[in-house]
């Protein structure tokens, strides 16, 4: 039989045939932990009618119950075993550091060839210690699949009464994968976040965490300290607190983020972080240096290049 040669633009055309044709295919979504971005991932699958079910799984039946009349879940379970069984893609929306044992817990109860992924703010740590547990697990006969997943979409504000089903419209979520991973699961969990609204991104895990180290960790240990040293120096002193100016309401917004979760995302990330730190603190000692010796045309420059940047990386109307 003569083979027959597609070109590059059909075999994409096919490719994507195919993917759709998985996505028909999906049943059962179930979120462990339906806060804020859990909640809006629900919200967006229900609104778009993209699966049949949508279980909410978690420890807090009033929180599962809330998630359930706002319409962010269909059905709702304490019981991590019932919640899973039938699901083909388990979303781990829960704190970084849980990640991992949640996926052992559920991991018995899985059915064969689901998917579960995640959107944890870091992804080298999770992606190694989930993909451990994978490869020890011994089961026979069954395969689960793990695809990291990190939506950059959220707020400051906590709780699927602030989730919302547009909340992923014209963002990116980073998907991670590794050898490990084989494109059909990979481009399957991309079809799914892409279906509401979001665009993918192909990362490794180390490059991800990398990235996100300066353009999302450090802001907010940014503005936590910010916060922090300006508390200190305004304590007291009633004045104070009538000459703050709006870019600080700007500029620390984001310090209001949940405490517990921020250290999660630190410490596995600490590297990443750290060397993100060392980098704004020379950044600051120019500016430091500049204003000291009154050095007029480097504080100008320094001030001209920011504004460059911001307008190259967010448009002049930003």
């Amino acid at each position: 039989m003569k083979e027959v040669r597609c070109s590059s633009r059909v075999r994409a055309f096919l490719q994507l045939a195919v993917v759709e044709k998985e996505m028909e295919r999906i049943g059962v979504v179930s979120i462990i932990g339906v806060g804020l971005i859990g909640g809006s991932f629900g919200l967006a699958l229900r609104k778009r009618k993209l699966v049949r079910k949508v279980m909410g799984v978690g420890r807090h039946i009033h929180r599962l119950r809330e998630a359930k009349e706002l319409g962010a879940i269909d059905a709702y379970t304490t019981d991590f075993a019932q919640g899973v069984k039938d699901s083909d893609i388990v979303v781990v929306a829960a704190p970084v550091s849980r990640i991992p044992s949640i996926v052992k817990k559920i991991l018995p109860h899985l059915k064969d060839s689901c998917i579960v992924t995640d959107v944890g703010s870091t992804k080298r740590w999770v992606v190694r210690k989930v993909e451990e547990i994978l490869s020890s697990s011994g089961e026979k006969g069954r395969k689960v699949y793990f695809v990291g997943g990190h939506p950059m979409a959220g707020s400051e504000k906590e709780g699927v009464r602030n989730a919302r089903a547009d909340i992923f419209t014209g963002t990116t979520c980073v998907l991670t994968p590794t050898e490990k991973n084989r494109p059909r699961e990979v481009k399957l969990i991309g079809s799914l976040w892409n279906s509401i609204g979001a665009r993918i991104l192909l990362l490794r895990p180390e490059e991800h965490d990398r990235i996100v180290a300066y353009t999302s960790h450090l802001p907010h240990v940014l503005a936590a300290s910010l916060v922090n040293m300006i508390g200190k120096v305004s304590k007291g002193k009633a004045r104070a607190g009538k000459v703050i100016a709006g870019s600080i309401s700007d500029m620390t917004r984001i310090a209001a983020s949940n405490p517990q979760m921020w250290v999660d995302i630190c410490l596995s990330n600490s590297k990443e972080i750290s060397d993100s730190i060392k980098e704004m603190i020379r950044y600051l000692e120019k500016f430091r240096n500049s204003i000291e010796k009154r050095r007029k045309k480097e504080v100008l420059q320094l001030f001209r290049k920011g504004k460059i940047a911001r307008i190259e990386l967010f448009g002049q109307k930003s």
